[in-house]
């Protein structure tokens, strides 16, 4: 596997593990009839999400904490990586990420109640590596 698949592979398995957490925290929230979310039970989302952090998504990639600000929810990663290995791919993951947060049965939950999603990725040392926001505009059809 070359550095760039690998790469996009280790990000691939980034996004099947938030959609396993979002999963379990959202369920209730994911009825037909619920399509509208308070502030305080987004909060209460992110508090149950930041009880289950920090935690390891990948050998590489740590789901540190989640916090609110406004209706934006803000992933904070810490990459455990050696630049000197490969560069990090941050195109095909952020794709990748807009197709489930806009697409998937577990993530489009956000897109769908007007809650847009921020991911900070950064170094060990606390370095900003990259960032980006998904917000229901980007999606098609909204």
């Amino acid at each position: 596997m070359d550095k760039t698949t690998k790469t996009v592979a280790i990000f691939l398995l980034t996004i099947g593990s938030l959609s396993l957490i979002s999963n379990s925290v959202w369920k209730p929230f994911m009825k037909k009839e619920s399509m509208k979310i308070s502030d305080a039970q987004l909060q209460d989302v992110v508090n149950q999400i930041n009880e289950m952090a920090p935690i390891f998504l990948d050998e590489i990639t740590q789901l540190n904490r989640v916090q609110l600000e406004d209706r934006t929810i803000v992933y904070e990663y810490i990459l455990d990586h050696d630049e000197s290995e490969n560069t990090l791919a941050f195109g095909p993951l952020e794709e990748t990420q807009l197709n489930e947060y806009c697409n998937s049965n577990e993530n489009s939950y956000f897109s769908k109640v007007g809650v847009a999603v921020t991911s900070n990725y950064l170094a060990r040392n606390g370095e900003k590596l990259h960032s980006f926001t998904m917000q229901p505009s980007d999606c098609v059809g909204s």
